[in-house]
Order: structure tokens, then sequence, then C-alpha cells
């Protein structure tokens, strides 16, 4: 009687590790497969994005050139505006000197006449 439990345990046993076998390898050889797709999806995706992220590039490269430009060109303008005031303000301050030297002229010769 044991030994035919043992026998049965055995069989068993020996089935179980069959089964598990099995179902391991078809295990092994999906995850494979899965990897496989996933590389070749992966390659693609790639593939696709690749052209895609050289246009953003070149798209990016353009937009750092205008700002640049206007950057440049908001300078030159600050600078012009800089240089129109100082000379309208220089002009300003040497037609002021003018008229102050014209009415102290004036004026000293009219106390001159009084005496």
């Amino acid at each position: 009687m044991v030994n035919t439990s043992l026998i049965i345990l055995l069989l068993t046993t020996t089935i179980c590790i069959i089964a598990l076998s099995v179902f391991v390898i078809k295990f092994v050889i999906s995850i494979t497969k899965l990897s496989d797709n996933a590389s070749t999806i992966a390659t693609s995706v790639s593939k696709e994005i690749e052209p895609t992220l050289q246009e953003l590039k070149e798209a990016v490269k353009s937009i750092n050139s205008i700002a640049n430009n206007a950057d440049i060109k908001f300078k030159n303008a600050k600078v012009g505006i800089a240089s129109a005031l100082g000379l309208t303000a220089c002009f300003g301050g040497k037609l002021k000197d003018f008229i102050q030297g014209i009415s102290k002229g004036i004026s000293f010769g009219m106390k001159m006449f009084k005496k």
C-alpha cells in the first residue's frame, strides 16, 4: 500500500513538473517574441520621429535667429533714440546758453544806456 502511494505521488509530481516546464517554456517564448516586437516598434518609432525632430530643430534655429535679429534691431533703435535725445539735449543746452548770453548782453546794454 505504501508502495502504491509513493508511485502515485511520484507520477503526480512528474506530471506537474512536466506541465510546469511546458508553461515556463511557452512563457519564455512569448516574452522573447514580445521583446522582439517591442524592439521593432521602438526602431520604427525612432525612424518616424527622426524627421520630425529634425524639422523641430530647424524651426527652433529659425526662431532663435529671428529673436536674435529682433534683439539686435531693438538695441540699434535704442542706441538711435538715445543718440537723437543726446543731440537734442546738446542742441537744447547750446540754445539755452545762447539765449542766456543774448539776454545778458541786452541787459548789459540797457544798463549802459541808463547811465
